[in-house]
């Protein structure tokens, strides 16, 4: 399993959407997408469901969450729990 970290906190739309979907274009069926963003990202979580995706989410503040993607859903929890979030 390869975690690919993306931090987008920070950067304005539609920037982190965008980068977001750059990195699912190159995630590969045992790989997990670690994100950080500043918001909770709906339109992105539609888009990754739509995609075969699934997420599992961490709030570490109001600005801060954590989400991990993965086409398993148990390589998501997985990389949660390495990243400690």
């Amino acid at each position: 399993m390869a975690v690919v970290k993306l931090d987008v906190r920070g950067l304005n739309h539609p920037e982190p959407l965008e980068r977001s979907v750059a990195a699912f274009e190159k995630l590969g069926r045992g790989d997990v997408l670690h994100l950080v963003i500043h918001r909770y990202p709906v339109p992105l979580l539609k888009l990754a469901q739509s995609r075969g995706l699934v997420c599992e989410t961490a709030q570490k503040s109001e600005e801060e969450f954590h989400l991990f993607f993965a086409f398993d859903g148990a390589l998501c929890r997985s990389a949660r729990e390495t990243a400690g979030v």
